[in-house]
């Protein structure tokens, strides 16, 4: 016991001794010499709507003290606009693109800013709009059509808020996991729940959007209002306007069971063994001792049976996603992930059961094998929003890339390997902890996606299940500043290669969810052929002048 506890401690203190960057409180802003399209924009939008618009020029303009550093990545908060936007309504939006639209301004629109690229949702030298004070929640009661209770949710607020309103209800609706996740990114991306083996996800349970169109139009656009540009929403990213509230359909609230597994590896080092990596980065006298003390431990607890191998990590996955198709209240994932302060390998299971039922049946093969800690509890699921975002701290520069496959071990033992080789070939990287993931998308979620006319994401219930495989890097830069170089040709080579074995092996799907996609990916490609046409052909009819398109909002996935 005495070893598992130092395991313990010592794996909790290298997951959580994070330095995390401190970004200013103090919005910078382009000055006078910005893009004179823009500089108009800004003075304009200071003009109309003053206590909105926060320009460096007008020596009156009190920002939000948190503009900057509410996005979770650095490379997002490093972007510097030449001024930022918050308005407090429809209205101001509305007025605002209009301002936009007819000066030439590039623009990006910020939810809860959790996306990791670049340029997604901040834009440099334009205008940044910070949709932060639509948080709203209101319960609008029946909808009349067999949806039960609707929720109106605000684009602006975070998941962890919008439960939180919704729990003295007894209600909660599809959406994040991770708390901290703003609602209009994830809403129009896809968004996967806890709850959406169920209920499907978050796009097919939106019952009306309210939206912005590029000429300025306060538009409620649903299956009868106008079905063509609904569809398009339903996964099309920011292509089409600013959505400002989401009508979404509302679910008894329950406890669930679930949690955290975490797994020490036996064989992790005759597999690095097997692969061709590059020579060991030269160590410090601190991180040699860490590294000694990260491999006693793991030999220690491996010689005492708490070890697996990634292959038993493997087929446990694989054995329980066999079940989960026939019991809609499971899901899981599972991951491997790089402890850098121990130069050590981990694998871990998060585990959701959507009833408050203690070690369900469909999770029995995680039950045998042996961990090294679990958080596995009943609990609200607030509980469970907040361990994950616990586990994926902001605060450091992010790449994130994803691909879907068909179930297999053999290709997913080739993608874990690509995986930890290209990992260690950068890993002297400053602040480094990458994770690769495995998540299936079920029969039962491709189901949900035909209600209402369906969405564009173009999946079909023969294809299931799918497995998004997913990797996140965690980085940050040092004085030579060299590391997004590496880490970005790093990203590439892991996704060519993943790629290029699924095709060999004729397991590769070209879908690519994009709220998971690095910017370089071709997320729309994924969609089908006969979907991208009609989401251009749409895009056309309602924004001809491209407004939402990449001539004046560049950042983002583009039809």
């Amino acid at each position: 016991m005495r070893l598992l506890s130092l395991t313990y401690l010592a794996f909790f203190s290298a997951i959580n001794s994070r330095c995390i960057a401190q970004s200013g409180n103090q919005a910078i802003l382009y000055g006078e010499s910005s893009d004179s399209a823009c500089h108009n924009t800004c003075k304009a939008l200071k003009s109309t709507l003053t206590q909105q618009t926060y320009h460096s020029l007008a020596p009156d303009s009190v920002p939000a003290p948190d503009l900057v550093s509410s996005f979770f990545s650095i490379q997002q908060q490093e972007i510097i606009p030449a001024c930022w936007f918050t308005p407090t309504s429809a209205q101001d939006v509305s007025v605002a693109i209009n301002i936009i639209r007819e000066n030439g301004c590039h623009f990006a629109v910020k939810s809860g800013g959790h996306a990791a690229n670049a340029r997604m949702s901040s834009a440099e030298g334009g205008v940044t709009i910070d949709m932060r004070l639509f948080d709203s929640v209101e319960l609008l009661g029946e909808a009349g059509d067999g949806e039960g209770e609707v929720a109106r949710i605000g684009t602006g607020g975070r998941w962890g808020e919008v439960y939180k309103k919704l729990e003295p209800y007894g209600k909660t609706v599809v959406g994040g996991r991770d708390r901290r996740v703003g609602v209009g990114g994830l809403m129009l991306g896809g968004g996967i729940s806890f709850i959406s083996r169920r209920n499907g996800w978050a796009i097919d349970n939106v019952l009306n959007y309210e939206v912005i169109l590029a000429n300025g139009t306060i538009a409620q656009i649903s299956q009868r209002t106008a079905p063509d540009l609904y569809w398009a929403l339903r996964g099309g990213g920011n292509n089409f306007g600013i959505v400002t509230h989401f009508d979404l359909a509302t679910y008894p609230l329950t406890q669930a069971w679930g949690g955290y597994k975490f797994y020490l590896l036996s064989d992790i080092s005759s597999r690095m063994a097997s692969l061709s990596l590059p020579p060991a980065p030269p160590f410090t006298l601190t991180t040699k001792a860490l590294s000694t003390l990260g491999s006693l431990i793991n030999a220690g607890a491996c010689k005492l049976g708490y070890c697996i191998t990634i292959s038993d990590w493997l087929n446990a996955y694989l054995s329980i996603l066999q079940k989960e198709q026939y019991d809609l209240d499971a899901q899981l994932i599972v991951a491997l992930a790089y402890v850098p302060m121990l130069d050590l390998w981990t694998a871990f299971a998060n585990n959701i059961y959507a009833k408050p039922v203690p070690n369900p049946p469909v999770f029995s093969a995680l039950k045998k094998l042996p961990h090294v800690y679990s958080s596995n509890r009943v609990a609200n699921f607030s509980s469970y929003h907040k361990e994950l975002n616990d586990w994926n701290e902001g605060g450091y520069r992010q790449v994130w890339g994803a691909l879907s496959i068909k179930p297999n071990f053999k290709l997913m033992q080739k993608l874990v390997d690509i995986f930890i080789e290209e990992s260690e070939s950068i890993k002297q990287v400053k602040d480094f902890m990458p994770s690769t993931v495995f998540q299936a998308i079920t029969s039962d979620e491709i189901s949900h996606m035909s209600r209402n006319g369906g969405n564009c994401l173009g999946l079909k219930a023969e294809d299931a299940p799918i497995l998004v495989s997913s990797f996140t890097i965690r980085y940050n830069l040092s004085p030579e500043g060299k590391e997004d170089e590496l880490v970005e040709a790093a990203t590439k080579r892991i996704i060519d290669r993943s790629t290029a074995v699924a095709k060999e092996m004729g397991l590769w799907h070209p879908y690519v969810y994009l709220n998971y996609a690095d910017v370089s990916q071709d997320v729309f490609a994924g969609y089908g052929k006969k979907n991208r046409q009609r989401l251009r052909a749409i895009m056309q009819k309602w924004d001809p002048e491209g407004v939402f398109g990449a001539r004046l909002q560049p950042g983002g996935f583009k039809v």
